[in-house]
């Protein structure tokens, strides 16, 4: 995967410089948008569920256009997610969240035939770092009422992550786009052994992050 990405970054730059620079258009705006769905958590007792997963997403975004419909565009977002977790027990819950800085790149094809509508495609990679997290050890056995007994640890201690993301969407106006995307992380999976939380886990703890995502972005 590292030798594509770095394969395909070259290309790019090659490209880049092959071309006249009056055949070469560059974008700024800003990205924002919402997540249908977030993490999953493996491991967990049956009497704690996951209830709800969303969140949402904003930043500067830059786009280089080039010739016959190809483009690249990279941002820098704000991303906050929400999980929600709800205990069967007595029906309570808590809500756990991670804040952090996202920076995807796309490369891009947009079908264009007029100038007021069009449809695109993209796919590439996003790197998301942590910034501040809920503990979510703590937060867990606060729901089941254990929370002076938290172990000394941290149960998530996931703090960056490689993603591969897809896109389709439309384009209005050459500068207003709308896309639905698809995320799926790139092996990169938190894992914690149940040993010393043997009061929330029955199996080896794992979270793994597949977004689906509503994206709008405006480009001057």
């Amino acid at each position: 995967m590292k030798k594509y990405m770095k394969a395909l970054c070259m290309a790019g730059m090659l490209c880049t410089v092959a071309l006249p620079t009056h055949a070469i258009d560059w974008n700024w705006g800003l990205k924002g948008g919402m997540d249908f769905t977030g993490s999953s958590y493996k491991g967990l007792i049956s009497d704690i569920q996951v209830n709800d997963n969303q969140g949402f997403f904003i930043g500067p975004t830059a786009e280089l256009c080039l010739p016959i419909g190809f483009s690249v565009d990279a941002s820098v977002l704000y991303l906050q997610r929400k999980t929600r977790f709800g205990y069967e027990i007595d029906n309570s819950s808590i809500d756990y969240l991670r804040r952090s800085i996202d920076i995807p790149l796309y490369a891009k094809f947009t079908f264009a035939p007029f100038k007021l509508f069009g449809i695109f495609a993209g796919v590439g990679p996003s790197f998301t770092f942590d910034i501040k997290n809920d503990d979510l050890g703590k937060k867990l056995y606060t729901l089941i009422g254990q929370g002076d007994n938290t172990p000394d640890k941290d149960l998530f201690d996931q703090k960056k992550q490689a993603s591969l993301n897809f896109m389709v969407g439309i384009m209005l106006f050459k500068h207003l786009r709308a896309s639905i995307n698809y995320r799926t992380p790139l092996g990169n999976v938190t894992k914690t052994s149940k040993e010393g939380w043997e009061t929330i886990l029955t199996d080896d703890f794992s979270s793994k992050d597949r977004m689906w995502q509503f994206v709008v972005s405006l480009t001057f």
